[in-house]
């Protein structure tokens, strides 16, 4: 290295005083600065990762957790992280892969995991890992509408309507109201046969969004 390990520490600590000063950018050309001096200053990467976050640029975040997790692999966190981020820009086959892998470093398999995992392998037509940890969520984290949700829409698309049923029926129960769940719920009920009921609540729905 040209520049004392000293000095770098000294820059480390001044943009973690800028990030938590809400000063963003000098943050990051502190962070940018260590990396230009040491590109393998692992932590330096994490910074810039996690900032744009916080700037919700997901595509940049995306490539600085990647160099962080070329020199530091064994971080569950971060590979959570990073299948967070392939996640919410709709790279499910690539979140998938973080998730298993955060899984098999200890993450803790608790209510959002499964949700997220159960979520994108739905997204992925992977049908039984993903309903098997969607369920997974709901015994972790009973009624949960993103996961009730996620399963509901998942057998109405299947056209399994008695199942679609059970699930709209349980998030409408939570969130009465609930516009898209109660003509989701109706239009179920149609799809089993219960023509009038289904119509009737298509019928209330619309009413709720008016």
């Amino acid at each position: 290295m040209a520049f004392p390990g000293n000095k770098l520490k000294s820059l480390y600590k001044e943009g973690i005083s800028y990030r938590h000063a809400g000063e963003l950018d000098a943050a990051k050309k502190c962070f940018k600065e260590i990396l230009r001096r040491d590109s393998g200053y692992a932590l330096a990467y994490l910074q810039l990762a996690e900032i744009s976050v916080l700037e919700e640029v997901y595509p940049e975040s995306i490539t600085w957790y990647r160099e962080y997790l070329r020199l530091e692999d064994d971080q569950p966190v971060a590979w959570y992280a990073i299948g967070v981020l392939y996640f919410n820009t709709k790279d499910f086959p690539a979140a998938v892969h973080a998730f298993e892998i955060a899984m098999k470093k200890g993450r803790r398999q608790d209510a959002d995991y499964c949700l997220t995992l159960g979520t994108a392998y739905l997204h992925i037509k992977d049908t039984v890992k993903g309903i098997q940890h969607l369920q997974t969520c709901l015994e972790l984290r009973q009624d949960d509408p993103r996961a009730l949700q996620a399963l509901a829409h998942h057998y109405y698309l299947a056209g399994e309507y008695v199942a679609a049923v059970t699930y709209w029926d349980r998030l409408l129960r939570i969130q009465p109201e609930n516009a898209f769940a109660m003509f989701l719920l109706g239009k179920s009920y149609i799809g089993k046969g219960e023509i009038a009921k289904g119509e009737a609540l298509c019928d209330k729905a619309l009413l709720v969004v008016q």
